[in-house]
């Protein structure tokens, strides 16, 4: 491991509404080049960091990392628990580099036991769009496109993860805030199924 960082990634034990699984997250705006308007207004992982600046530096350093190291894939196989069977990727953050997304296409083909999945919307950007395709083809990670009533609609065949007051939205309810399920992990339906969408509730 580089010396410069020394420190670990910040993978963290998910909250009550993911569950008991593993989370990876970055820096919120800051590495969101596809977030709309309405995306920076209502952004939680931005109330989350203003409120718990902990979290904010974990998130910041985990970029520094990604940024900076070129073995941000072995720093990332190191810190993620050999026993992790699920990791959402960006609670707060997203894809914001080609070669970033590729370190994670690297890290889904070195643990093929590991379900990975997250919300993004820099399929919206022409220069990460292709990149993004490469990873949503492996077999082992679920992307949705995030999308809001301000913006179009991805690509044919990406699940979409949809806001309620979007009228263009169809898809499941997000079972754990209609309180059908206690948490992302028992509910399973963005990471288990392959098709479908998802309507979330403004947080």
């Amino acid at each position: 491991m580089n010396q410069e960082f020394a420190t670990p990634l910040c993978v963290a034990m998910g909250n009550k509404k993911v569950g008991r699984v593993w989370t990876f997250s970055l820096p919120s705006l800051l590495t969101c080049p596809g977030a709309s308007a309405w995306c920076r207004e209502h952004c939680y992982a931005r109330r989350m960091e203003k409120f718990r600046p902990n979290c904010r530096q974990a998130y910041l350093r985990n970029f520094m990392i990604a940024e900076n190291s070129r073995q941000f894939v072995q720093h990332a196989l190191q810190s993620l628990p050999e026993d992790a069977p699920l990791v959402r990727i960006h609670v707060g953050g997203d894809f914001y580099s080609q070669d970033y997304i590729g370190e994670w296409e690297a890290i889904c083909k070195a643990r093929p036991d590991v379900k990975f999945w997250a919300y993004t919307r820099s399929w919206n950007i022409p220069s990460l769009s292709s990149t993004l395709e490469e990873l949503r083809e492996q077999p082992n990670i679920q992307l949705f496109a995030s999308t809001d009533y301000t913006m179009p609609l991805p690509p044919e065949g990406w699940r979409v993860a949809f806001i309620e007051n979007d009228p263009r939205a169809n898809g499941m309810p997000c079972k754990e805030q209609q309180e059908e399920a206690a948490s992302c992990l028992t509910c399973g339906y963005c990471f288990r199924k392959k098709t479908g969408n998802v309507v979330l509730k403004i947080h």
